[in-house]
């Protein structure tokens, strides 16, 4: 079956029409440009934070909004950002809001050094940091023990959630259950490659100085020996490539991209999961989802348009304009159902 008769069959199967954008952002570029400054409806604050301590010393902060009345034994959602970001970024956001008024508990985690977890942390998280979300998940356990949980990534944190639901196959971490991943970089070479592509200097522009100012101030902290200078060319493939071999541990670039690629993973997965992704996408390279093996258990929609984390067109339902949430909402639903 081809890539486009299994996404017709999960349109048909959540009852969903296709995605059509509006008509002043039909590009990827103007997609994610939109997606990203779009108003929305902002959730409460959180209700607290938690610290959770990983091996190495280094903490992850988690913000937490629980509904009323929500009981232990009810489902959790762990929502993971991409890069960048943190618990307030837009589509984070966006999410716990949706999914905390249908009275899901909602963690929205922070990944290392990021958000109010800045400081917290020595070494920096990657498209690998499987590790990272398990901890999170088994600690998530030991809280609630008889709570299933979701876990929703955005973008790289989507590739973090894939590749560690493959790695763990048929034992999945702490309760986790279900997984969803929203613009996910499954072929992160194929997406570094995309971002660096002339029409798509903007995003790069704006994801390297965000990288090179969160770097610099991990390299504060260090001690004088363990500094390094950061890259004089204002590339993703450069700043990866001194990322990898001084500070996440890999030989090179080119060995960081094949071990950390959730589409070496996603055939292991064996757990309900949901992918969504554009071909349009001028951050990641979504096409890469299409040449991927994977069994019944995994649901593919690849659409033609809807950028990065952008989607905003119109959807079954009138008031909805953000096509990708709905599409989550409609496959969680019809999986709790299960």
């Amino acid at each position: 079956m081809g890539i486009e008769d299994r996404v017709e069959r999960v349109l048909k199967k959540l009852k969903l029409n296709k995605f059509y954008p509006f008509p002043f952002a039909r590009s990827g570029y103007l997609q994610t440009v939109y997606g990203s400054y779009w108003p929305i409806l902002k959730p409460s604050k959180p209700d607290c934070f938690h610290h959770v301590m990983l091996p190495d010393g280094d903490i992850l902060v988690m913000a937490e909004n629980r509904p009323i009345g929500w009981k232990s034994g009810s489902r959790i959602m762990l929502l993971v950002h991409g890069v960048t970001g943190s618990h307030q970024s837009t589509y984070m956001q966006r999410m716990c809001r949706r999914l905390h008024r249908k009275g899901y508990m909602v963690l929205r985690l922070n990944l290392r050094h990021c958000g109010p977890g800045k400081g917290l942390a020595r070494h920096p998280y990657h498209g690998g940091v499987s590790s990272d979300t398990r901890v999170v998940l088994e600690w998530i356990k030991q809280k609630y023990p008889d709570s299933p949980v979701t876990q929703i990534g955005f973008s790289l944190g989507g590739n973090i959630t894939l590749k560690m639901a493959g790695e763990d196959g048929s034992r999945p971490s702490g309760n986790l259950d279900s997984l969803v991943a929203v613009s996910p970089p499954v072929d992160l070479e194929a997406s570094s490659l995309r971002m660096g592509l002339r029409e798509n200097r903007l995003f790069e522009n704006v994801f390297v100085r965000s990288l090179m100012a969160d770097t610099k101030e991990i390299l504060q902290r260090l001690p004088p020996e363990e500094r390094f200078d950061l890259p004089k060319e204002h590339t993703i493939r450069a700043f990866e490539e001194l990322f990898a071999t001084h500070r996440a541990g890999f030989a090179n670039a080119k060995e960081y991209y094949e071990k950390c690629s959730s589409i070496n993973y996603i055939p292991e997965i064996k757990l309900p999961t949901l992918i969504l992704s554009s071909v349009d996408d001028p951050v990641v390279d979504g096409r890469a989802l299409a040449r991927i093996s994977h069994s019944d258990n995994v649901d593919i929609i690849l659409t033609s348009h809807g950028g990065h984390v952008g989607f905003l067109g119109w959807g079954t339902t009138y008031d909805e304009v953000r096509w990708s949430d709905q599409v989550v909402a409609r496959w969680l639903e019809d999986t709790m159902a299960i």
